[in-house]
């Protein structure tokens, strides 16, 4: 995997790019509003080899989050063969721009920014029951268009008509962008805000003279929600293909089990971590197959994301923090940004493996240059994982406290790392399980740091350890501890139902 200098698309944005058909067309408003949902285009691109070409390369981009420096320069020698480059002369004497460097980060930055922006309309919708208002607020451009700053600061509820003609971006080169509040949120700020009254304007295509009506302050053509637009073609599939879904997948009666990743998202700036790898590892844990499929419907349906990122830009005050700020805030959940480099910064990184905090909806992992991942290594890193359970559990037998500093203390580097991604992953689950205390379960501990705390009645750690601990092999802890192994298997099916973040103290 390319570690990606922007961060890559989330998977339902990008499905929204890979379910479009091709449509030739001269000019950008030939296709209209939510036809582009439909319909890959690039103005002027009028083959069909053409079309794939530049539709197989944005999609690369996107999925890998290579910058649109890398974009462009694979993309150019096979627009240059295709004669697709620079400017040409048309038959009637006038030139037009073709794959020119300011059209290519047109498509780039198009592309990119209504794929996520459909992508960030599925999760708004997953999350209005908790999170029921969107706030309108300006990107990071150095000028905005006048209108749309009269709409910085603007609430209103998710299914509220604004949004469906103004869910940015609204426009070409449009960075507005909305987040998504709580009720108390909003009272806090004095409650929702009156609806813009929305006007309709006069436009004339000049190429066509073609007169018709667009939104005002929008780009012709950009009035409406490709998110939403997506949702209701998904929606409207879903019925045609009941029966066959049933058919192939089984009924809720008879359900086939269905693969999901346990690391569905991950944004690494270390070149031998990725998500993928981690993934691959849990997944060869032996006899945890079903543990696993219950940890990957939780990391699914809260849509867990994952910062493995250098010491160094841990640092809360270190240079190359700040250089991975915006890199990191674009891959975050949209209200995450509220906590600006906080989201992946600490004190003092030297001494932590990695975080997390109830307020988050991502884990931060530390990678370092030591960690060697590679498919063969996989299984033995698996092992080693399973075998750190038992080893913690024979060491705390001998003696009357825990030995173990953690749970995969003796363990290899890759081992360690795989290990502090389940442990922040715990406190996770411990947080949208409820965070009880579970007082009456913690009494036996299988390494010092899941004591931390205790004596302060505080049980984060103790969960987070033992959650690897339920993850790795389950039959071992349980035999250390069998209440603790059923409260964890009762844990994550609270976590899966949970509503919302909460903490015990």
């Amino acid at each position: 995997m390319i570690v990606p200098a922007t961060p890559p698309v989330p998977k339902d944005a990008l499905a929204y790019l890979r379910a479009k058909g091709y449509r030739l067309a001269w000019h950008y408003d030939e296709v209209w509003r939510e036809e582009h949902t439909k319909a890959f285009m690039v103005a002027k691109a009028m083959t069909q080899d053409l079309l794939i070409d530049i539709r197989h390369g944005v999609d690369k981009a996107l999925a890998q989050g290579k910058t649109l420096a890398r974009f462009k320069a694979e993309l150019e020698p096979m627009l240059a063969k295709r004669g697709w480059l620079g400017r040409a002369l048309m038959p009637d004497g006038s030139v037009v721009e073709l794959g020119t460097p300011r059209r290519l980060k047109l498509i780039y930055d198009t592309n990119l920014r209504t794929s996520r922006g459909t992508g960030q309309w599925a999760r708004i919708m997953r999350n209005k029951a908790v999170l029921p208002y969107l706030r309108y607020g300006l990107g990071p451009s150095k000028e905005h268009r006048h209108q749309h700053t009269l709409w910085e600061g603007l609430i209103l509820p998710v299914d509220h008509p604004f949004w469906d003609t103004h869910m940015p971006p609204n426009g070409f080169g449009c960075r507005c962008r909305v987040r998504q509040l709580t009720r108390e949120e909003v009272e806090r700020r004095g409650g929702p805000s009156e609806a813009p009254e929305v006007t309709q304007t006069e436009w004339t295509n000049k190429r066509t003279g073609e007169t018709m009506m667009v939104t005002e302050g929008l780009d012709p053509g950009w009035d409406y929600n490709p998110g939403k637009a997506r949702l209701a073609g998904v929606e409207k599939q879903a019925k045609e293909k009941d029966k066959a879904f049933a058919k192939a997948v089984g009924t809720p009666d008879k359900p086939a089990p269905s693969i999901k990743s346990v690391v569905p998202s991950a944004l690494s700036t270390l070149k031998n971590i990725t998500g993928e790898a981690i993934g691959r590892i849990l997944e060869q844990i032996p006899g945890a197959e079903k543990r696993l499929a219950k940890v990957a419907e939780f990391t699914q349906a809260k849509d867990i994301k994952t910062l493995i990122i250098k010491q160094a830009e841990m640092g809360q005050r270190n240079r190359a923090a700040s250089r991975i700020r915006e890199q990191v805030l674009d891959y975050l959940d949209e209200e995450q940004r509220r906590y600006g480099h906080n989201n992946y910064t600490i004190t003092n990184p030297s001494r932590t493996g990695g975080f997390t905090a109830s307020v988050f909806n991502h884990v931060v992992v530390k990678g370092n240059s030591k960690v060697k991942f590679s498919d063969k290594k996989a299984k033995q890193v698996a092992e080693e994982l399973k075998a750190a359970v038992k080893l913690a559990a024979d060491t705390r037998e001998k003696g009357d406290a825990p030995g173990l500093w953690t749970i995969a203390a003796k363990a290899s580097p890759e081992a360690e790392l795989v290990a502090t991604w389940v442990h922040e992953l715990g406190h996770q689950v411990h947080y949208w399980a409820g965070a009880e205390r579970a007082e009456k379960v913690a009494k036996r501990f299988l390494s010092r740091y899941s004591q931390s705390g205790i004596s302060r009645r505080d049980y984060y750690e103790y969960h987070a350890e033992h959650f690897c601990a339920w993850l790795f092999d389950r039959d071992a802890f349980a035999k250390f501890d069998p209440d603790a192994a059923r409260y964890f298997d009762e844990l994550i099916e609270k976590a899966i139902r949970g509503q919302e973040r909460k903490r015990h103290d």
